[in-house]
Parts: structure tokens; C-alpha cells; sequence
């Protein structure tokens, strides 16, 4: 059996591949970053974060892609499906995506960057120039919290959000047995989710059932709620996100996951809709999932789930082609 690296091996994976390679003499485990067709056919496991149409067609012998991320859009699933080929992901990422989210939570209503460049131009708030509670920050202590996606992401952000008392409900399109712990109730209706919520946080992934799923009809019910977008840009309707932060059906936004993204350049625009000059807007570049820890971790499982493929054909953690997470 080869199991071919598409990318160099690095950090852990320099760790685990002489692990990999004493434990599994009968293995052969290469990288290439341009494999030719030759390579190709004797492959069976592909370790990557992107695979190419191209390399899965040339690949006759492959039962099973590994990626070190959760998401799989962006793999060429009828043909993945057709061929029955499996795919092993990792949810290492997903506490530090809580972590963005609550972060971008705590930094918009503690207005931490107004404040932080108001102060640069020796422009003070609040107590300091009496104008006290006119002029303040909003503490998120005891807000009602919408968990849009009740996976191992809203896990962690509801864990970290019970910190400071805050109400969870979660939504999720399958019922579950037990309610899961930090959260107060979970409920399999969006809308039941979102009403009277006054922080909804989306952690959903971007599938033929959640593209477009929070529309101008849902943002309205949302009216006066902070929404925060850690899953995927396409979950909410571009044009009405724009308008409900822009009229100000939303109080805000805080959105890390985007519509257009850079196509080899450093630069470019996030979205056709100008969100950057929203004051009520606070905007990341879909770094939330990549820091060294996540990506350590991310790495370990798969290590995890490649040692769980070749004992026993099996994976550990498995996304399925046919709903895309």
C-alpha cells in the first residue's frame, strides 16, 4: 500500500512519519507535490487539505482521502461518491474557531477596537468626559445565545459562552437523546432557535441544505441581534446581510467566513457588498480554524485516523460525500 503526502511533510507529521514507517514496514509513505500518473496508480491513501480532480482521476487504486480540517466542499465529491472513496477529517480546529467567535463577540460589544483607536487620537468615552452609561460598553453576561450548528464548534463556544452565564440554545437537524452539556435547550426548528435571541452565532457548514438557509426573512427575525459567521459565508444571503447591518435590522455583525476570497494576491475585497464601511461591522479573514495549536492538533488526529485506516479500515472521524460534512 503508498500513502502519498501532497504537500511536504512538516511539524508533527516530521514526528509521526518514522513512527508511521517503523510500524508499518509493508507501507510506503512518499510526498510529492506534482505527482505524475505512474505514482498515482499504485496510491490508495492521499493525506492532504486539497485534492485536485485531476489526481483522484488518475488515482484508480484510492480508497481513502485524509484532511487535516473539517470542511469538504471544496473536494470533488461526485466522483468521491461514485467511487465510494472515504474521507477521514479532523475537528482539531474547532475550539479555536469558538474562540474567534467569542473573541469577536467580547471585541464587538466591548467596542475594544472603537475604543482602542478613539484613544490612539486621545479621544476618551464615557465616565472620563461625563457622559457615564450614554457612552459605554455593553458586558455579554447573561445574553440569550442562538448556537446555529450544534456540532463540536458550538460545543466549545457554548462552553466558553456559559463563562459568563449566558443562556444557550442550540439548533441541530437531528434530534439528540440527552441535552448536551452547556446547553439550556435544544430545539430542531431554526426559527424557534433564533427568536428573541440576542447573540446568534452560525458554526454551520455550507451544503446544499444550508446555502442561502438564513435569508432576509430570518435576519429580520434576528432584529437588534449581533450575528456572528464562523461556518461558511454562503450559510447567509450576502445582499440581505449587507442591507440588515446597514439598516439596522441587525445591531452588528462579526463575521470571519466570506464570499470572495483572494485569487493569488494578498488583496481584494471580501464581498461585492461594501461591509468594510459598516461602523457596526467587524470583519476577519477566515483565520478563525489556523493558529499552530489548531493546526497541531488537526495534524495529530489525522495521524490518528490514517493508523485507524491502516489496522483496520476504519476512520476514526469520517465526513460523508453525500451532505458535504
Amino acid at each position: 500500500m503508498t500513502v502519498l503526502f501532497l504537500q511536504k511533510p512538516s511539524g508533527v507529521w516530521n514526528e509521526e512519519l518514522p513512527r508511521l514507517r517503523s510500524h508499518y514496514p509493508n507501507v510506503t509513505f512518499t510526498h510529492d507535490e506534482n505527482p505524475d500518473p505512474e505514482t498515482l496508480k499504485s496510491v490508495e491513501v492521499i493525506v492532504s487539505p486539497r485534492i485536485s480532480q485531476e489526481i483522484v482521476d488518475a488515482a484508480p487504486n484510492l480508497k481513502a482521502i485524509l484532511l487535516p480540517m473539517t470542511g469538504i466542499t471544496h473536494f470533488p465529491l461526485d466522483t468521491i461518491k461514485a467511487r465510494g472513496i472515504r474521507l477521514g477529517n479532523s475537528h482539531g480546529n474547532s475550539a479555536g474557531v469558538a474562540e474567534r467567535a467569542v473573541a469577536m463577540i467580547l471585541a464587538f460589544s466591548g467596542k475594544i477596537i472603537e475604543y482602542h483607536n478613539d484613544l490612539k487620537e486621545h479621544r476618551w468615552h464615557g465616565f472620563w468626559i461625563g457622559r457615564g452609561l450614554d457612552d459605554t460598553w455593553e458586558c455579554i453576561q447573561e445574553k440569550r445565545v442562538a448556537m446555529i450548528g450544534a456540532g463540536e464548534i458550538g460545543h466549545f463556544a457554548a462552553r466558553y459562552l456559559k463563562a459568563f452565564d449566558c443562556t444557550i440554545t442550540g439548533f441541530k437537524r437531528t434530534p439528540v437523546k440527552e441535552l448536551p452539556r452547556y446547553y439550556d435547550r435544544m430545539v430542531y426548528d431554526i426559527d424557534e432557535a433564533i427568536d428573541g435571541a440576542e447573540i446568534v452565532v452560525v458554526t454551520l457548514p455550507s451544503t446544499e441544505e444550508t446555502r442561502g438557509l438564513i435569508d432576509s426573512a430570518r435576519l429580520e427575525r434576528m432584529h437588534g441581534a449581533l450575528l456572528v459567521n464562523v461556518g461558511r459565508g454562503d450559510v447567509i444571503d450576502e445582499e440581505a446581510l449587507f442591507n440588515a447591518c446597514r439598516d439596522g435590522v441587525l445591531r452588528g455583525a462579526a463575521i470571519d467566513t466570506w464570499y470572495d476570497y483572494p485569487q493569488g494576491s494578498p488583496t481584494g475585497a471580501p464581498s461585492r457588498f461594501p461591509f468594510e464601511t459598516l461602523p457596526n461591522v467587524l470583519l476577519s479573514p477566515h483565520t478563525a480554524g489556523f493558529t499552530r495549536l489548531s493546526a497541531e492538533r488537526c495534524a495529530r488526529e489525522t495521524a490518528e485516523n490514517l493508523r485507524a485506516w491502516l489496522e483496520r479500515g476504519e476512520l476514526i472521524s469520517e465526513a460523508d460525500p453525500h451532505t458535504a460534512y
